[in-house]
């Protein structure tokens, strides 16, 4: 239709629905109409399918921008993960090898705490041996030190008679 209309030079626009002012009582109009009475209806139909055709066309444009906007924001937020992934997976990487180091400083703590609590035991064991003879050196302090004194006196008193002092 379109084409036959352009062919043509015939305007093609919106008809408007004849306003009608007639009362109910009167009876319809039994006249036939002539053969060229519908000719302009068609003109209708093409001018509500050109609206469609410019939505239809709007519409892509506008879908077209609007996916091009949401593909330009989804590939800056895909950027943004991919950068949060690497930086999670650096922070990951940096855990695991500090918590790998401090297992083995862990595990050379226990060898040291084993051999200083072999160490520990030996002193213990050591000291419950020479225990009893500390014992009776500590009780037995005073009075070996006044029997000294008192052979050391002694001595000096044999010293002095040898020598003919006395």
């Amino acid at each position: 239709m379109t084409a036959f209309y352009k062919k043509n030079a015939i305007k093609v626009e919106l008809i408007q629905d004849p306003a009608f002012a007639v009362s109910e009582d009167q009876a319809p109009d039994a006249s036939f109409s002539s053969s060229d009475n519908r000719k302009g209806q068609s003109k209708g139909i093409v001018s509500l399918m050109n609206y469609i055709i410019q939505d239809l066309e709007d519409e892509l444009v506008n879908d077209a921008k609007a996916e091009a906007q949401n593909q330009a924001d989804y590939e800056g937020e895909m950027k943004t993960a991919e950068d949060l992934t690497a930086d999670l997976n650096a922070k990951k990487s940096g855990l695991e090898d500090i918590i790998a180091k401090r297992n083995e400083e862990k595990t050379e703590e226990h060898k040291d705490k084993k051999g200083n609590n072999k160490d520990r035991d030996a002193e213990l064991a050591y000291q419950e041996k020479i225990k009893p003879d500390c014992d009776w050196i500590l009780k037995n302090f005073d009075g070996r030190a006044s029997a000294r004194d008192a052979e050391m006196n002694g001595l000096v008193s044999a010293k002095e008679f040898l020598a003919g002092k006395v």
